[in-house]
C-alpha cells in the first residue's frame, strides 16, 4: 500500500473546478494537486491561486477541528489533515496551457479531467498511454465510438480510471444492487427508472442545450445521475430500446425529454422516462428506480442536494437514495433484504463529490478495482445513443450499436431538434 499522498493534476479550469479546488483541499490527507491546465491562461491562473487559498483555509480549519476534537484519535486525524494542507498551500502548483503539457510532469499521477463533456477523448487516451490514473467529469463521453477507444486504452495502460457520477454511492444505491446481485428478488420481469428534474428555458445558456457543447441532454449529460446507476443496479445489459425523445417546451437542438420501452438480456423488460420537464412537488422524487422480481420487488427514492458550500458536512454536491423492499408473499426474502441493509451500514446515507473522489483515490493508494467498472458509464453512453437512434428513426433499436451507424459515432443526432432563439 502506498504512504505518499497521491499527486494529481487539474486539466480544464473552468466552472466545476472552483468545487474540485474546494473537495481537494478536504482530500489534502490523501492527495495534493500539484499542477493545472487550461487553454486559456487566466483561468490557469486563478484556479492555482484557488486552490492555494483553499489549502490555506483548510489547514486553519483542520487544526481548528484538532482543538476540539473528542478523542485522541479524531485530534490525530485533523493534525495529519491540517499539516498536509499547510504544506500544500506552501507549493508552488505549476500552471500548463494544455494535457499534453501537464503530461510531460513527471510528478503527476493522476488527472482529474474538469473539461466539457465533448472534450473528453483525446486527454482520457493520452494520460492512460502516459500511465496517469484518470478521474473524468460525467458523461464518459459523447459517443460509443469515443468511449470504446478510451476504455481500450484505459485497459492497455492498466490504470485506474472513474467517470464522476456521485448518484452511484449512496449507501441506498449500493444496497439496491447488493439485493439483485444477491439474486433475492427472485427472477426480473421488470426494472424501470425515472429522471425527474426541472430545467428552466433560462438555464440553456452557453454550451447548454447545445450538441457540441453538452453531447444531449435529459437522458445524457443530465440523466446519468440516474440511469448510470440504474445500469449498474439492474446488472444485466440493455439490448433494445424503442424511443420517443425532442424538445419537448424547449428552445434547444437535443432532448428536454426522451422516454423508451427497453428490453435486458436476462428477459426483464422496463421503461426510460427522462425528463427535465417536472416542476418539483412533494410526492415525485428527481430519481426513481423500481425493479420487479418474483419473490419481491424494491423501489429506490433519490434526491439531489446542492451543496457547494459544505454545510452538510462534507464538499461538493451530494446525493441520497432511499431503497425500500415488499414481498407479497415471501416474508423471508425481506429479512434476507434486512440483512443486507446491516451490511452497507457504514456505507454514507448521502454521499457526497468528496466521498467519491476520496473512492477513486483509495483505488490507487490500495490499488484495488473500483466498485463501479468502466462498463457501466461505457453502457449509459450506448442506451442514450440509441435511445436517440430510435427517436430519429421511429423504429426499434438492437444494441450493441453497429460501429459503422452514425449513432455510433457523435455525427448521428436527432433531426428533427428546435433550433435555439437568437
Amino acid at each position: 500500500m502506498a504512504t505518499e499522498r497521491v499527486k494529481v493534476g487539474f486539466i480544464g479550469c473552468g466552472g466545476i473546478s472552483r468545487m474540485y479546488a474546494d473537495i481537494y483541499a478536504g482530500l489534502a490527507d490523501i492527495a495534493q494537486v500539484v499542477a493545472v491546465a487550461d487553454l486559456v491562461d487566466d483561468l490557469a491562473e486563478n484556479r492555482r491561486q484557488v486552490l492555494t487559498d483553499a489549502y490555506a483555509s483548510e489547514a486553519y480549519r483542520a487544526r481548528a477541528r484538532a482543538s476540539i476534537g473528542r478523542s485522541d484519535e479524531a485530534r490525530a486525524a485533523e493534525q495529519k489533515v491540517a499539516e498536509a494542507a499547510a504544506a500544500a498551500a506552501k507549493t508552488t502548483i505549476r500552471k500548463y496551457r494544455n494535457h499534453e503539457e501537464l503530461l510531460q510532469d513527471e510528478e503527476v499521477q493522476a488527472i482529474i479531467l474538469l473539461t466539457a463533456p465533448t472534450v473528453r477523448l483525446e486527454p482520457t487516451i493520452a494520460a492512460a498511454e502516459a500511465g496517469r490514473h484518470i478521474f473524468t467529469q460525467g458523461p464518459m463521453a459523447r459517443s460509443v465510438e469515443e468511449a470504446d477507444a478510451m476504455a481500450t486504452a484505459v485497459q492497455k495502460a492498466g490504470v485506474k480510471f472513474h467517470s464522476q457520477c456521485g448518484a452511484r454511492y449512496p449507501r441506498g444505491m449500493v444496497l439496491a444492487r447488493r439485493a439483485v446481485e444477491s439474486g433475492k428478488l427472485g427472477q426480473i420481469g421488470s426494472a424501470r427508472v425515472e429522471l425527474n428534474w426541472y430545467r428552466p428555458q433560462t438555464y440553456y445558456r452557453g454550451w447548454h442545450g447545445t450538441w457540441d457543447g453538452e453531447g444531449g441532454g435529459a437522458a445524457f449529460h443530465h440523466g446519468r445521475y440516474i440511469l448510470d446507476p440504474f445500469l449498474w443496479v439492474v446488472n444485466s445489459p440493455v439490448v433494445e430500446i424503442f424511443a420517443y425523445a425532442g424538445p419537448m417546451l424547449r428552445q434547444v437542438e437535443h432532448e428536454s425529454l426522451s422516454q423508451a420501452v427497453v428490453r435486458f438480456a436476462n428477459g426483464a423488460t422496463g421503461t426510460i422516462h427522462a425528463s427535465l420537464l417536472n416542476h418539483r412537488q412533494p410526492l415525485t422524487p428527481e430519481g426513481r428506480i423500481e425493479i420487479l422480481g418474483y419473490d419481491a420487488a424494491l423501489l429506490v427514492g433519490e434526491e439531489y442536494y446542492p451543496n457547494d458550500t459544505g454545510v452538510l458536512g462534507g464538499r461538493g454536491n451530494y446525493w441520497q437514495a432511499d431503497t425500500t423492499f415488499g414481498s407479497s408473499d415471501n416474508p423471508a426474502a425481506l429479512k434476507a433484504f434486512e440483512s443486507l441493509r446491516a451490511e452497507v451500514g457504514a456505507i454514507p446515507e448521502r454521499a457526497s463529490e468528496e466521498y467519491q473522489s476520496r473512492l477513486f483515490l483509495e483505488t490507487i493508494t490500495n490499488d484495488t478495482e473500483p466498485l463501479v467498472s468502466i462498463d457501466v458509464p461505457r453502457h449509459h453512453v450506448e442506451v442514450v445513443r440509441a435511445i436517440y437512434k430510435s427517436a430519429a428513426e421511429g423504429q426499434p433499436v438492437t444494441l450493441p450499436l453497429d460501429k459503422n451507424d452514425p449513432f455510433y459515432s457523435s455525427t448521428g443526432r436527432l433531426t428533427h431538434g428546435v433550433k435555439r432563439a437568437g
